[in-house]
């Protein structure tokens, strides 16, 4: 099959899976079937959040713009698309959401996200009915995942609690008599002591089938004393100690690939977790004493807004203060935990003062504007196609058409996709209409090399050929231009802008598939009918109207008369051009009409040019 059939069909493909996707979608996962609108088009809810500080003190700029950033970080890693995040009022951050706010963007903005690293005294059943079966993982760099990071339930330890019994005591294998203690002499964080009656009431007491009250009781917890706390399955339920160290200690988290110890890949993912250098030495200290049996239990708890995220099991001690995480993670639970380390640590205490619903901020009447810029456009585009090549401009139609499907369709799966959650806004739109100059660009590009090669007395199969492998080049040092000032104005802009910018890239990529996969196959299709092929004056690739004053090959040493040819077609004559002699042909009608004349004269004929009679020396 030919080379242009290939690419024909490979488009024509990726149109097909883009449809049958967001049909499929449409049917079943509830996809809409057009790009999302961002907040300047669509509207959306906007939610006010009032900062207040822990320890009552003022509030500064910085802390309030720390917030910010952390709190539009965790709107972006859960792919929420143009979403507007401000400081107001000093103390107010405005979020500006578009559409409807959905449940876990909802939970995510009212997260007070406070996080604390605190040792696991012990755990139970969510009930406290009965230990908890289950399985846990465990971890290569100093701590395991017990299970509440991927909703397992941890397997009974030393410290889990049976609510049949009135004390804790007993409980553990190690012994705890004899615990260790700090400078001023109460019991060390992770001691067994720390469950003093009054939390072994509350433990057994607890319900965490019921969110609501569970929630309460740990935001009342303060850092200083032990806190009874769920996973956020609700299955396991835990007795923490007081914190150990504060979820703002946490410098870094990223998410790696576990090895085993020869060194190969397992084929899952841990998260390395890096502290602050201030708070490095007290992980180290609660991670050694888990180790070496001077807690209730060997884990420690990571607990965001009074949930456990992760109950880790220490295998070996962090005398750095840094640790990795893992749990037979896959890419997407490992990044959920990384992400929830990094920003779930804000500087200050959040809760929601109002929420209400906002209208577009330019509405329906900017978007049509927007639109009729775009379709003026391209008529333009399309108007000046027709005037420079005649009907050759059908290609550069069609091309626009398939740029414009293959963009609607990426748009709408990048909308739909609940990890990325694309809005196309007013600035997206902007990026699109200028993507057609561009993309008519290399339309024009390539049809200039094309006419040059004609120009320069190919034919016309041939120019197309000749002029591809020119324009290609062209094309893609100029798309490559525009890709990385695309790239470069996304990672440097915010807001809107990254709409024009994202817009822009995408449709940079595209105008490529389509000149590769399209353009470029469809008038390789085209040359090889007889009006394209022979050069039709209204197919914009006659060569005569391209000033063509060279006569053009035929084949067999002849060449043909191109300037007279066109002259017969206009004046309705056969349009077949008269055949030129070759050099050879020429010179035997010369010797022919020599020798007739001789005849004629009763003279003797002359003999051929290249007669051996002629040169005697040459004779052997």
């Amino acid at each position: 099959m030919p080379a242009r059939r290939i690419a024909l069909l490979a488009l024509a493909l990726i149109v097909v899976l883009l449809g049958g996707g967001i049909g499929a979608g449409a049917w079943k996962g509830g996809w809409e079937p057009s790009p999302k609108l961002a907040l300047d088009l669509e509207g959306g809810t906007q939610v006010i959040l009032q900062a207040s500080s822990r320890d009552g003190a003022p509030i500064d700029r910085d802390s309030m713009e720390q917030a910010r950033q952390i709190i539009a970080q965790r709107v972006n890693a859960m792919g929420v698309g143009e979403t507007e995040i401000s400081v107001q009022g000093g103390s107010n951050i405005v979020v500006d959401v578009p559409g409807t706010l959905d449940q876990e963007t909802s939970r995510a903005l009212r997260q007070t996200a406070v996080m604390s690293f605190r040792p696991v005294i012990g755990s139970s059943a969510p009930e406290g009915t009965g230990a908890s079966d289950g399985g846990g993982a465990s971890d290569a760099g100093g701590a395991s995942d017990a299970g509440g990071a991927e909703g397992e339930s941890p397997e009974s330890s030393a410290g889990d609690i049976d609510p049949a019994q009135a004390t804790f005591s007993g409980l553990v294998d190690q012994d705890v008599a004899n615990a260790p203690a700090t400078a001023d002499g109460s019991s060390a964080p992770w001691a067994l002591e720390q469950a003093t009656p009054e939390m072994q009431e509350t433990f057994f007491a607890t319900d965490c089938t019921d969110p609501a009250a569970q929630q309460e009781i740990a935001a009342d917890a303060p850092a200083d004393e032990p806190v009874v706390v769920c996973d956020p399955q609700g299955t396991v339920k835990y007795l923490l100690g007081p914190e150990v160290v504060p979820g703002s200690a946490v410098r870094s988290a990223t998410v790696g690939s576990e090895t085993n110890p020869t060194g190969q890949a397992t084929g899952y993912y841990l998260v390395n977790m890096t502290f602050q250098p201030q708070y490095a030495r007290a992980f180290s200290e609660m991670s050694n004493a888990l180790y070496g049996g001077q807690g209730a239990t060997t884990s420690f708890a990571i607990m965001l807004d009074g949930q456990v995220i992760s109950a880790p099991v220490v295998e070996e001690p962090s005398p750095d203060g840094n640790a990795s995480i893992r749990g037979n993670f896959d890419q997407e639970t490992a990044t959920t935990l990384a992400n929830q380390l990094k920003f779930g640590a804000l500087p200050l205490e959040f809760h929601v003062l109002s929420e209400q619903q906002i209208s577009a901020t330019l509405g329906s009447d900017q978007l049509g504007k927007g639109l009729i810029a775009g379709i003026i456009g391209l008529i333009l585009v399309i108007g000046y196609a027709f005037v420079q090549y005649r009907v050759l401009a059908i290609v550069t139609m069609t091309s626009l058409l398939a740029m414009g499907t293959l963009a609607y369709g990426t748009l709408t799966v990048l909308s739909n996709v609940p990890d990325i959650g694309y809005r196309l806004s007013l600035a997206g739109v902007v990026g699109l209409i200028v993507a057609i100059a561009f993309t008519a660009d290399s339309f024009i590009v390539y049809f200039e090399r094309v006419r040059d090669e004609i120009r320069d007395g190919r034919g016309i199969v041939s120019a197309v050929d000749h002029g591809w492998s020119r324009a290609k080049q062209t094309i893609l040092a100029s798309d490559a231009v525009n890709l990385i000032a695309a790239v470069v104005l996304y990672a440097l802009s915010t807001g809107n802008v990254r709409g024009f910018a994202f817009t822009l890239g995408l449709a940079t990529l595209l105008d490529l598939l389509v000149v590769f996969l399209f353009t470029h196959p469809l008038l390789q299709v085209l040359v090889r009918t007889r009006f394209f092929g022979k050069g039709h004056p209204l197919s914009g690739l006659d060569p005569a109207a391209l000033g063509r004053d060279l006569p053009a090959y035929a084949g067999r040493g002849r060449i043909r008369d191109v300037q007279e040819r066109s002259a017969r077609r206009r004046r309705g004559e056969d349009a077949e051009p008269p055949v030129r002699e070759s050099l050879a042909e020429r010179k035997a009608r010369r010797e022919r009409e020599a020798q007739q004349a001789a005849q004629e004269m009763g003279e003797e004929p002359p003999r051929p040019a290249d007669d051996p009679a002629d040169h005697p020396e040459d004779d052997r």
